[in-house]
């Protein structure tokens, strides 16, 4: 679905993305770790497209459709083909209801004059929101903040998510609850994740394949059985040692 091939990028002279090479299947949820500042963001920032890049390939390519390359296309077409994006901090409309959160990402992704109404995904993969729909969405539970704010990014049915660090301050339920969601929004709804998460036991459940970055470098790739079987990722996440390049 999305391919990237040796992709740089710099701010001014200083070189923050090297060679990146990543691959997200179609039905599928991958995972970028890597310890902070090493070049999660910036990464998603050149697939959204608020970055542009030095050098590489950026290939889309959903099911059904001829490959395109996203390198010369603004954000807002990238948004416009079907690539969504959560940022960190579950950005909400804290002043209104979770209802009309919903109903204006609903609205903006689908411009019509006919009344909207939540569709079935909302329906069917956040229940606790819609017992809520009246609440203000500043009230709710960090964890239901976060359900709201991945529910706006898939109430128009995109075909790939980004997700910067959505296990962050969640409890167990709320956990199990995400990994929930995102292997029905994979398996059931036909759309891709992409996450960065340090979460590594949240990662092991949640993703299918998963790139770990280091200094700007993408210096292992694998399965999520791979991080069970790599001993020392913990330590390589956390940034207290060095990897050697695969």
């Amino acid at each position: 679905m999305l391919q990237l091939r040796e992709i740089n990028q710099a701010y001014d002279n200083h070189h923050t993305l090297w060679d990146i090479n990543l691959e997200v299947a179609q039905n599928s949820c991958s995972a970028i770790v890597g310890q902070h500042g090493t070049g999660k963001t910036t990464l998603f920032h050149c697939i959204l497209g608020f970055l542009p890049i030095m050098s590489g390939e950026m290939t889309w390519q959903p099911k059904n459709t001829l490959p395109c390359s996203l390198i010369s296309l603004p954000s807002q077409q990238r948004t416009q083909l079907g690539i969504n994006y959560v940022a960190q901090g579950s950005p909400i409309f804290s002043q209104l209801s979770v209802e009309d959160n919903l109903l204006v990402a609903l609205k903006a992704g689908q411009p019509s004059d006919r009344p909207a109404a939540l569709p079935t995904i909302i329906r069917e993969l956040f229940p606790a929101l819609l017992v809520q729909r009246h609440q203000r969405s500043g009230a709710l539970t960090k964890g239901l903040q976060g359900q709201l704010a991945l529910a706006r990014a898939v109430i128009t049915h995109p075909k790939l998510v980004l997700l910067d660090e959505p296990s962050e301050g969640l409890s167990a339920c709320e956990e199990d609850q995400l990994v929930s969601i995102i292997a029905t929004l994979t398996q059931r709804h036909n759309i891709s994740v992409l996450l960065m998460d340090n979460n590594l036991a949240f990662v092991r459940r949640v993703a299918d394949t998963f790139t770990l970055l280091h200094h700007g470098r993408s210096v292992l790739t694998g399965t999520a059985a791979d991080l069970l079987r790599f001993g020392g990722i913990e330590t390589l996440v956390a940034g207290t040692s060095t990897p050697r390049v695969m």
